[in-house]
């Protein structure tokens, strides 16, 4: 369970740019940072949209924001440390990824294939699912990051194309090899998308604070496990015409 702040935050002071905004209060969710001026009047509260946040330093008792469009806000409270901890781990959370997907999780039942098809999808997707749980709630950036390690989900990848290949033609050589490699050509956009996360994935490792980066690789997680999904209906195809022998 990640630990956030709880209720609003009370700013001694605000800066949107060079304009003080005077005391405010400030609030976050999993959406955005809204924060209300204590001025009369009927001012709407500011609302600070997490994806906007490129930047946050803390020092000297207030936290400075940099937004992508370049606009610098600052907020002077006592928490001003907490608030940025807060706000980094809302803004590091991993995103939706397998929502759009159109393979994982399919029913094919109806249309008469074979037997084994729900088990060879949740084999197939499996290395995938066990890195999100991993990373699931973790604070640490580099944690998350280290769960969906491109090199050991190629590893396993390939693993699980050659069980199925021995599964099928286990004591036929030619049989097998001819159905792995055919298995390992489609397969082709997976491993480029993994080399890209792995890309990715060390430039986000090596500046944690850099919330670009962290996008950039949330961004290609996301990549790798639609590419997964469309990889997989190819698969799923493919082994269709190669039924389990008894």
């Amino acid at each position: 369970m990640i630990d956030r702040l709880r209720g609003t935050v009370a700013l001694t002071a605000i800066r949107l740019g060079r304009q003080d905004l005077g005391a405010a209060t400030a609030a976050v969710d999993d959406e955005a940072l809204t924060i209300v001026a204590q001025t009369t009047g009927d001012d709407a509260p500011l609302r600070v949209r997490l994806t906007s946040i490129d930047d946050l330093s803390a020092a000297g008792g207030q936290l400075t924001i940099a937004l992508r469009d370049g606009t610098r806000l600052t907020l002077v409270c006592e928490a001003h440390a907490d608030l940025r901890d807060d706000l980094l781990v809302r803004c590091r959370a991993l995103p939706e990824l397998t929502r759009t997907l159109r393979g994982f999780g399919s029913r094919r039942a109806s249309r008469g294939t074979r037997e084994s098809a729900p088990s060879d999808q949740q084999r197939f997707f499996a290395p995938l699912l066990d890195a999100r749980r991993n990373a699931w709630g973790t604070r640490d950036p580099i944690s998350t990051i280290a769960a969906f390690d491109a090199s050991s989900l190629a590893a396993a990848f390939a693993a699980i194309l050659d069980s199925f290949a021995k599964e099928r033609y286990g004591d036929y050589a030619p049989a097998r090899r001819a159905l792995t490699a055919e298995l390992v050509d489609l397969g082709e956009p997976l491993r480029e998308a993994l080399d890209a996360l792995r890309v990715s994935a060390a430039q986000a490792t090596a500046a944690t604070e850099d919330l670009r980066l962290w996008r950039a690789w949330a961004t290609r997680l996301r990549a790798t496990f639609e590419t997964a999904d469309r990889v997989w209906l190819a698969l799923d195809a493919a082994l269709d015409a190669r039924p389990m022998r008894p």
